[in-house]
């Protein structure tokens, strides 16, 4: 099954904290080496910009990532949001430009299949193509396109892009592929939401933080893959 970041009006069910979450986690989990590949019509900036508004996202709760090139393009052949000695995850992202499939009229700008309710495929797609669309057609929103400079549309591409890879990401750590009403993994976005300067919108909650820390440390499969 697929799930994907949409533009999207209805909310998905939410699950439940686990019982006894606490509010924080107790030592910073090890990073976690991903790997990535890019389309040649992405600039190494853009896709630079991008990483690091994921990483922003999760080091807010306390996470980091070795991101590694699995292709001689783009960035250098690895680079750091995070110290310690990294867990390999065999997690890839490719950013391309495949559109998906639309549903309830959704955009979707990126995507994770999952083999089963807590199987997921350790491959995330994000879309540029359809990230450069939702940025056109927002535009009474965010300004007109054609009259920015080529840095202003990296950095709304790149944020919008950050945010829909912090959230595949997600499905992939948490192991499911439930929504939450709020946060992070809340199933619908309006465009601000996506192209805001702001990221409040885009947290995680104590329960998940300890449910992902606890992979990360090798206390579930993710830490053995």
């Amino acid at each position: 099954m697929l799930i994907a970041t949409s533009l999207v009006i209805a909310l998905l069910a939410s699950p439940r904290p686990a019982a006894g979450a606490s509010a924080s986690v107790s030592q910073p989990p090890p990073p976690m080496i991903v790997s990535f590949s890019t389309a040649a019509n992405i600039s190494a900036s853009l896709l630079a910009r991008a990483l690091d508004e994921a990483d922003a996202i999760w080091r807010a709760s306390g996470f980091t990532f070795v991101w590694r090139r699995a292709a001689p393009q783009g960035l250098p052949d690895a680079r750091t949001s995070g110290g310690g000695s990294p867990v390999l995850s065999g997690l890839r992202v490719i950013f391309g430009n495949e559109t998906g499939r639309s549903r309830d009229n959704a955009t979707p700008l990126g995507w994770i299949s999952f083999d089963d309710d807590q199987t997921p495929v350790p491959e995330i797609y994000v879309s540029y193509e359809n990230a450069r669309r939702l940025m056109e057609a927002a535009g009474g929103m965010i300004g007109v396109v054609s009259e920015m400079t080529g840095v202003q549309r990296e950095l709304l591409l790149a944020r919008t892009m950050g945010r829909a890879l912090a959230h595949e990401m997600g499905h992939y750590l948490l192991a499911s592929k439930l929504h939450t009403s709020r946060g992070l993994m809340r199933a619908s976005r309006s465009a601000s939401e996506f192209f805001s300067p702001e990221q409040k919108g885009f947290r995680i909650d104590a329960a998940q933080r300890l449910t992902i820390a606890a992979r990360l440390r090798g206390e579930s499969p993710l830490a053995r893959r």
